[in-house]
């Protein structure tokens, strides 16, 4: 398969914290040597950065499908056989835009309390997780990568305010933990909904 290039921004800072690094040239003038502000391991940085904001973007896709899934079977009850109406409220509710992620998100939760589908803790992780990927997604559907001599490699992105992430190796961590444990969840959720399906 081809791989593309698109036009893409880039911003590289320098941040100077203090002058003590100034040398006097021969006229009389100060001057400080900045070092290099984008070399070939700065450059695989925040290439890596913009590979992994587009697999968060791509693994939000896959929880949102699943939080379809599991919306499905609740509304319209386990797959027997081929059924217009079903296939029109998937294709017409839960995958339109009229149905945001935030919303199937409130629902899977009022759903998952209601029905006692993940008990205590559980709970309460589902919807953390949930929150934390959907402010990751958008921090990489609109944020700007950047990256500073000092900072390193970060987003800067606007969510009720103008916020910024580290983009460390302890945050991918973190990031690739939270995404497993949701898919976790939901799948749990969806195979207790299952195993009370015939009570309901």
């Amino acid at each position: 398969m081809k791989d593309i290039k698109l036009p893409i921004t880039q911003t590289f800072s320098l941040t100077i914290d203090n002058m003590s690094i100034a040398v006097e040239l021969e006229n009389g003038q100060l001057m400080a040597p900045l070092g290099e502000m984008v070399n070939e391991s700065i450059s695989a940085i925040t290439e890596k950065a913009r590979s992994n904001g587009g697999k968060v973007l791509y693994a939000t896709t896959s929880i949102e499908q699943q939080l379809e899934g599991l919306l499905l079977r609740y509304f319209m009850g386990p797959f027997v056989q081929h059924e217009q109406r079903r296939v029109l409220f998937e294709r017409e509710i839960l995958q339109s835009s009229a149905l945001s992620y935030n919303s199937k998100k409130e629902l899977i939760s009022k759903i998952v309390k209601e029905d006692a589908l993940l008990k205590g803790e559980k709970k309460n992780k589902l919807q953390s997780s949930l929150k934390k990927i959907m402010e990751w997604r958008n921090a990489f559907a609109h944020g700007k990568i950047q990256h500073d001599n000092m900072q390193g490699c970060f987003i800067t992105y606007y969510s009720g305010g103008s916020k910024q992430l580290k983009l460390t190796d302890e945050f991918w961590s973190d990031l690739e933990a939270v995404f497993k444990e949701c898919s976790e969840l939901v799948k749990e959720a969806g195979e207790k909904l299952e195993s009370i399906e015939p009570n309901k």
